[in-house]
């Protein structure tokens, strides 16, 4: 009985094991069935179905959002892989004529490097036998095409579209800022490169400053970039104005070039940018002062030498050009900077502007008095007060006030060592009378001044602190340039 009761289960167990394979192999092909008819749905509803537009749509953002990713991930490799700004990406349009260039080429030619600067002058005519053969020296010259109007004056005022214009006609592919200047604008290339680099070239970009005289201002604009300073432009910047040039002038005709710039690039919604480095210098007489107390910003340009004293001592307007591009060869990002310092056991001041002057005070005075130029200089226009644009300080006869004078004399450079070294004489003999109420010791005896200082100075570090190395019984003073410690006090 138990061997037939083990038949009869084992029976059971057989036909279950059937029964259940048969339903898992039944549940599968069901299994099957189903999905591929879910496909065979979805598949027809997203490519057949009227309002396929909806499901495309749905897709698209994440379509979008990669598609997005991979551009922007490609123009940010070739952003980085796209060099950076150098003088071979600016075109300068100089605007000049035939009855000044004799004299002024000797403002150009000192920072014009042949082969190596792209840009034109343009001429009001072709030049006379007596500017021929045009000197290899300086920029290639451009005559203006004749204009449709016939006002002399509206031709001399529009004469800068024209030469801008034909400037965009003639640029490379590479071109990325047009700098537009006039004839006697002293540029210092390296720092104009080194600021430009600083914007992108691919938006629009209007950088100038305005003029040191407030009334300049006033009767022009106080947002507007004065050409005889210089302005650089972006390539997009240029091609806007251009596109909209006779509108503009039609609507501003009369007005000076750089006031009608201004006006069209105001209307078109592109602003000035500022830089403290560019120089419109409307000023008269003797400029040093200014030079002196240059503001924490590279040197990019200075204008109007016909109308100031020559900036050295002793030497002619063409002279002196000359003699400060020796230092501009050096360390450009420094030259003007003012670095001051103290010789707390004479009680002296010592402000150095570098590649220019050294001013030895007398008496100790905080930086934020000394950084306020000396108003050696005269106004454009003799007006009401504000005369400038920034604060100054009165010429006096108190010998606590006024500096012992050190005008730059030599450049050496040490690339071993990346140490240069500038001397600085004094060019009137003849003692400071002491500061007596603080029973300070003379700086009379002084003669000449030793600054040094690290080659390859770069802005944007904060400014540079010195020390007075050695006061001696010898008639040198020497100052060394370094880094300023943290919460140094210049005062």
């Amino acid at each position: 009985m138990a061997f037939e009761n083990n038949n009869n289960n084992n029976t059971k167990l057989t036909k279950l094991s059937h029964i259940s394979q048969n339903l898992s192999l039944s549940t599968l092909w069901k299994s099957i069935a189903l999905s591929g008819a879910l496909l065979f749905l979805l598949h027809t509803f997203a490519f057949n179905h009227p309002h396929k537009m909806i499901t495309h749509k749905l897709f698209a953002p994440l379509e979008f959002t990669f598609s997005s990713s991979e551009i922007s991930t490609s123009s940010s490799l070739q952003a980085s892989r796209e060099p950076p700004t150098n003088i071979n990406h600016l075109l300068f349009v100089i605007v000049g004529s035939t009855k000044t260039w004799r004299y002024r080429r000797g403002y150009i030619e000192p920072w014009w490097r042949p082969n190596i600067t792209r840009g034109h002058v343009f001429l009001e005519k072709p030049p006379g036998r007596d500017l021929l053969p045009w000197p290899q020296q300086s920029p290639p010259f451009i005559v203006n095409k004749d204009s449709s109007i016939t006002n002399a004056k509206f031709k001399t005022q529009i004469r800068l579209f024209q030469s801008l214009h034909e400037s965009f006609n003639k640029a490379s592919k590479d071109t990325r800022w047009f700098v537009i200047a006039d004839d006697d604008t002293l540029f210092f290339l390296d720092n104009l490169v080194e600021t430009l680099e600083r914007y992108d070239h691919k938006k629009h970009y209007y950088i100038g400053m305005n003029s040191e005289n407030v009334w300049s201002n006033s009767i022009f604009a106080f947002d507007m970039g004065y050409g005889g300073g210089g302005y650089a432009l972006s390539y997009p910047t240029v091609e806007t104005l251009l596109n909209r040039m006779e509108d503009c002038i039609a609507r501003y005709l009369g007005v000076y070039s750089d006031l009608l710039s201004f006006r069209c690039l105001a209307d078109l919604g592109i602003d000035l940018t500022m830089n403290k480095g560019i120089h419109q210098i409307d000023l008269h007489g003797d400029i040093s002062g200014l030079l002196s107390a240059h503001p924490h910003s590279p040197l990019i340009s200075l204008h109007h030498f016909d109308v100031i004293n020559p900036i050295f001592p002793a030497m002619s307007r063409q002279e002196s050009v000359n003699h400060l591009m020796k230092t501009a060869k050096t360390d450009q990002s420094r030259i003007l900077q003012q670095t001051i310092c103290y010789q707390r056991g004479n009680n002296w001041s010592v402000s150095v502007s570098w590649g220019y002057s050294v001013h030895v005070y007398q008496s100790i005075l905080p930086r934020n008095y000394l950084k306020r130029p000396l108003e050696t200089f005269r106004p454009w226009k003799n007006v009401r007060i504000p005369v400038y644009t920034f604060n100054t300080r009165r010429v006096t006869n108190d010998p606590c006030e006024m500096p012992r004078q050190f005008f730059f004399d030599s450049v050496v450079e040490d690339k071993n060592q990346s140490l240069v070294t500038t001397m600085y004489k004094v060019t009137t003999p003849g003692s400071l009378p002491p500061c007596f109420p603080n029973v300070n010791q003379s700086a009379g005896n002084i003669s000449q001044v030793r600054v040094m200082a690290a080659t390859m100075h770069k802005m944007g570090e904060g400014i540079e602190c010195c020390d007075v190395q050695n006061v001696s019984s010898s008639d040198t003073l020497e100052v060394k340039i370094r880094a300023c410690h943290k919460d140094e006090v210049l005062a």
